[in-house]
């Protein structure tokens, strides 16, 4: 085969899926022996929603989950704001990443393809090109001689799975802002939770070792976790059971670099940050819808090898985005300076609730999370000029062109264009041409005699 995915976590799975779309040739390799049964990441943001509308996956993501409409803050248990997630583009649902991956996985298969489980990568001798998708210890990052520059922080962090003998009221993410840490409640549906944020010293006490131990699967006790949700949470309710508890330490790290000659980065592979925001999941299935689009028109010679360097020049700059952005929340989340923590406990969620009534502040908050505010405005793969308050390299605007893995030039009506794109009319005042790529950006803006043809130099 020529292209080789080692990991089949969602980025993995996700750039097989656009691979299979394409009807290109591919293997997909992964360690495990399947879909892991955990929930791990589970919030899917809007712009996720629509790259899975590229696959036909979004309807059947949204059954699946919950929707989350709106984060409630509360101040050591006094509600402080509730602030909308959902934007004039939708907003996020609560769906983890076991049953992501299963939605991928199934999709596959649908097209006739499978993951080879339970198979180990010894050499990438015989593929084109490789993909690693492969975390945080990617072997495929470290045989591409890459370095993963960051940090590591000292405070420590748990997830957990847990079910409780209360009902919140649905469709919140709840937040609570102490002196000792910000911790987070989100419904994963009947009367399950998922609890998240900074944990106390004596609950990540060192073992004989003196270290504590942040085995992703290490078993936090009931007990532990029901000392944790009474002095943090301020939520009266008994914890019933724990299906899952995930002990950590952050890392907030990017590699170097994305692409070594034929090898790509994509996922935890390539970045790795704070949970805080739930964005590490949803950037690496953007990295994966970004690459996979440009590697399947290379490997059907549709477009040259140039191609392929845009991935880099457009996906590094997000990363460091959201990586700085979930460096800052985690050090709100979880920073123990005195005066931080005052403010956290007894400021923030004061001035975020008047705020939070302003139209703007709430887009803007929506927009955020959501992952629509991501650009490639400086891509060598990107012209034209801007019209209004597009310019070439921004997500376009939801409707102008079906939601598939394909070209689509939209044009004025009337308009000429000799391309090789499907054409769609576009009820815009003047002559106008938008080319629209098959992740949703804007690849040129600007006069209809003007579109280019060569993928090379327009992605």
């Amino acid at each position: 085969m020529d292209i080789l995915i080692v990991g089949a976590g969602p980025s993995g799975l996700t750039v097989a899926n656009v691979l299979a779309a394409y009807g290109v040739p591919f293997r997909i390799v992964d360690a495990k022996p399947g879909p892991v049964s955990q929930s791990r990441a589970a919030i899917v943001h809007v712009r996720t929603l629509e790259l899975f509308d590229r696959l036909g996956l979004a309807g059947e993501a949204r059954r699946r989950g919950l929707p989350i409409t709106h984060a409630e803050l509360y101040e050591n248990g006094r509600r402080g704001a509730e602030v909308p997630l959902a934007g004039r583009d939708g907003g996020p649902i609560a769906l983890g990443q076991d049953e992501t991956e299963r939605l991928l996985v199934e999709r596959l298969a649908e097209r006739g393809h499978a993951v080879e489980w339970n198979t180990t990568l010894t050499t990438f001798g015989g593929s084109r090109w490789v993909v690693g998708a492969d975390g945080a210890s990617s072997q495929v990052r470290r045989a591409m001689g890459v370095g993963f520059a960051g940090r590591t922080y000292e405070q420590t962090g748990l997830l957990a799975d847990v079910r409780l003998d209360t009902r919140l009221k649905p469709g919140r993410l709840r937040l609570n802002l102490t002196r000792g840490g910000f911790v987070g409640m989100l419904p994963l549906g009947e009367s399950r939770y998922r609890l998240f944020g900074a944990v106390p010293r004596d609950l990540a006490a060192p073992g004989p070792d003196g270290r504590v131990s942040h085995d992703p699967y290490a078993e936090v006790s009931l007990e532990q976790l029901q000392r944790w949700f009474d002095t943090f949470f301020a939520v009266r309710a008994r914890l019933v059971g724990a299906d899952w508890t995930a002990l950590f330490r952050v890392h907030s790290r990017m590699a170097e670099r994305f692409r070594a000659g034929d090898t790509f980065l994509v996922g935890d592979a390539a970045h790795i940050h704070s949970p805080a925001g739930g964005q590490g999941m949803n950037l690496g299935i953007g990295d994966a819808v970004n690459l996979g689009w440009k590697l399947a028109m290379v490997a059907r010679g549709e477009a040259g090898e140039q191609l392929l360097d845009s991935y880099e020049a457009e996906r590094m700059p997000v990363a460091r985005k959201v990586l700085n952005g979930a460096d800052r929340g985690f050090a709100l989340e979880a920073t123990g300076q005195p005066v931080a923590a005052w403010l956290r406990a007894h400021v923030a969620g004061r001035l975020l609730g008047p705020l939070s009534h302003l139209p703007p502040v709430r887009e803007a908050i929506a927009r955020m999370f959501s992952q629509t505010w991501i650009s490639y405005r400086d891509s060598p793969v990107v012209g034209g000029s801007r019209h209004g308050a597009l310019r070439p390299g921004d997500r376009a605007p939801l409707g102008m062109a079906p939601a598939d893995l394909r070209h689509h030039l939209v044009v004025s009506p009337g308009a000429h264009v000799d391309a090789p794109f499907e054409i769609h009319e576009h009820p815009a005042a003047g002559r106008l041409a938008y080319l629209v790529r098959p992740d949703g950006h804007l690849a040129y803006i600007g006069p209809p005699a003007s579109v280019p043809t060569d993928p090379d130099r327009v992605g």
